[in-house]
């Protein structure tokens, strides 16, 4: 690969959710509207992936319609696109897509020179990783964008499909708008978080400095849809995850509050809801503008259930389900 290029690709992909920036950006310049001719579907692109990441290296062209935005901060540097095969990530790496990038726009993906790629069995488009840490990274550079990435026409915004439970580990669903009905509340939680969030990508990862906040202890009283930083400082003051450990067992996470060694910081957590007898990760971001709000009462207590509205995808076999905004929500 050209020594240029490796220079101004991103040199990581950090695939956990991390600050967006949600102020108010200069009004972008109105962008040129192409049309290109697609000559391979997204399910056809993604079929492309068969042991491994596979970098494009022919005439691959896709088109599909933008289904996210990331004004609500709960989508983090990628948008996702649909077409009528199929849906998947481009990890276009800039922050406030939505100003470029509206629902129901089509956008066409020259993919030569770009991987398809996989995390935890989730397909993305990117760049490939020369790091070698991830799959695919983040295609950030303005010129790379520029080249690959072209926007098309307005259109009536894709409607969400309606899965049932039997659909849900449906490859072909993964990366779509999707609406799941009925959901109730599973009473548990996953939420993994550093000690000290602020060390190197190694040492950061290492079991002493991780807690695993697991559904073995329930949701630990844990309701609302993430924690800020605000929101996980008072709930690690009330003492609610004391009695959870570093991941290597070296500490309780209330011997280390009392001693002041827990850096806070905002907090992505999915929510378990039932589907029927399957599991739904619901998983949001500590930075989302709708982070800190309560999950209504009555659907911690079982009493109602919802409908959402969202982005299916998949991690390590289990279903997670991505929300775009709290109109995704409906409580019945």
């Amino acid at each position: 690969m050209n020594v240029l290029l490796l220079m101004i690709i991103s040199l990581a992909s950090c695939e956990e959710f991390e600050p967006v920036f949600t102020g108010k950006y200069p009004a972008p310049e109105e962008p040129e509207i192409v049309e290109l001719t697609a000559n391979t579907t997204i399910a056809e692109l993604k079929a492309m992936y068969t042991s491994g990441p596979e970098t494009i290296t022919k005439n691959v062209i896709i088109k599909g319609q933008v289904t996210t935005s990331d004004k609500q901060g709960n989508i983090y540097k990628s948008l996702y696109i649909q077409d009528e095969t199929g849906g998947i990530e481009l990890k276009l790496g800039k922050n406030a897509l939505y100003n470029s990038y509206k629902p129901g726009q089509w956008v066409y993906v020259d993919c030569n020179g770009l991987t398809v790629g996989k995390y935890n069995g989730m397909p993305q488009l990117g760049y490939k990783d020369p790091t070698g840490e991830y799959e695919t990274s983040y295609i950030d550079a303005q010129y790379i964008i520029d080249t690959h990435v072209f926007r098309g026409p307005m259109a009536e915004p894709v409607k969400p499909k309606v899965l049932t439970e039997a659909d849900l580990k449906n490859p072909d669903n993964y990366g779509c708008y999707v609406t799941l009905k009925g959901l109730s509340y599973g009473n548990a939680i996953f939420c993994l978080f550093y000690i000290n969030p602020n060390l190197g990508n190694a040492a950061k990862k290492d079991n002493s400095n991780r807690v695993f906040l697991d559904k073995k202890g329930g949701n630990w009283g844990i309701t609302t849809w993430a924690m800020s930083e605000r929101k996980f400082t008072e709930n690690m003051e009330k003492g609610l995850f004391d009695s959870a450990s570093a991941a290597d067992n070296s500490f309780t996470v209330a011997q280390l509050r009392k001693d002041g060694k827990i850096t806070p910081t905002a907090n992505a957590v999915s929510q378990y809801f039932k589907m029927g007898a399957a599991d739904v990760q619901i998983r949001t971001s500590g930075y989302a503008k709708f982070s800190d709000l309560e999950i209504d009462p009555e659907v911690i207590l079982g009493k109602k259930t919802i409908d959402v509205t969202g982005i299916l995808t998949i991690f390590k076999n289990d279903i997670q389900f991505t929300l775009i905004d709290l109109d995704g929500v409906k409580i019945n």
